[in-house]
C-alpha cells in the first residue's frame, strides 16, 4: 500500500491558465499546472482496489464545467491559504468528492475540515500578505472558465507520479 491521492486537473483557456501558473509560481511553492485536490493521500487500499473505484466513479459522472469568479483565505496550521473557489461547478465537484470518498477511499475523508472546491493561488505565513493577495484578485471581474475531463491517482511517497488518468463520462449534448 502505498500514498495515493486523486486530482482533477482542469483545462482553462490559453491565457487563463498563463495567468493561473504566474500566480502560483510567485506565490506558492507549487509550479505546474494547477489541480482540484479531490482525495487527500490515507487509502489504506492497494492501488488496484483504489483504481477500479476512480474508474467506476468516473464512469458515472459526466465532465464539469466551472467557472472561478472569487477569492477566499483560508487559515491551516502552516499560515494562510489564497484559493480561488468556483461559484458554477462547486457542487458538481463536492458530489464527484462525496462519490470518490467510499469504498476503497473512505478512509482518506477528512470530516474535521470542510471540503471546499478550490484552487490555491497563494500560500504565506502572512495574514495581511494573503489578505492583499485576495483583495487585488477580488478587485477584478475575475471569471475563469473551465472543464474536469478526467482524474488523476497519483502516488505520493518522496515524489508525486501518475499512476492513471481516468476520463470522465461524455453524457448530455453539449458535452
Amino acid at each position: 500500500m502505498s500514498a495515493l491521492e486523486v486530482v482533477a486537473k482542469p483545462r482553462f483557456g490559453k491565457s487563463e491558465l498563463e495567468w493561473l501558473m504566474r500566480v502560483r509560481e510567485a506565490r506558492t511553492s507549487s509550479s505546474g499546472v494547477p489541480a482540484f485536490t479531490l482525495v487527500f493521500p490515507g487509502a489504506e487500499s492497494t492501488s488496484a482496489q483504489v483504481l477500479r473505484h476512480v474508474e467506476a466513479t468516473c464512469a458515472a459522472t459526466a465532465r464539469i464545467h466551472f467557472c472561478l469568479r472569487s477569492a477566499m483565505i483560508v487559515p491551516d496550521i502552516t499560515g494562510y491559504h489564497v484559493f480561488l473557489v468556483p461559484d458554477e461547478g462547486f457542487g458538481a465537484i463536492v458530489r464527484l468528492h462525496d462519490r470518490l470518498h467510499v469504498g476503497p477511499l473512505a478512509g482518506c475523508l477528512r470530516p474535521e475540515i470542510p471540503y471546499i472546491p478550490h484552487l490555491t493561488v497563494a500560500s504565506t505565513g502572512d495574514l495581511a500578505l494573503a489578505r492583499r493577495t485576495k483583495a487585488r484578485i477580488n478587485a477584478h471581474d475575475l471569471s475563469i472558465a473551465g472543464r474536469i475531463d478526467a482524474l488523476e491517482v497519483h502516488e505520493r511517497d518522496t515524489e508525486r507520479r501518475c499512476l492513471a488518468a481516468v476520463q470522465l463520462a461524455h453524457k448530455g449534448f453539449f458535452h
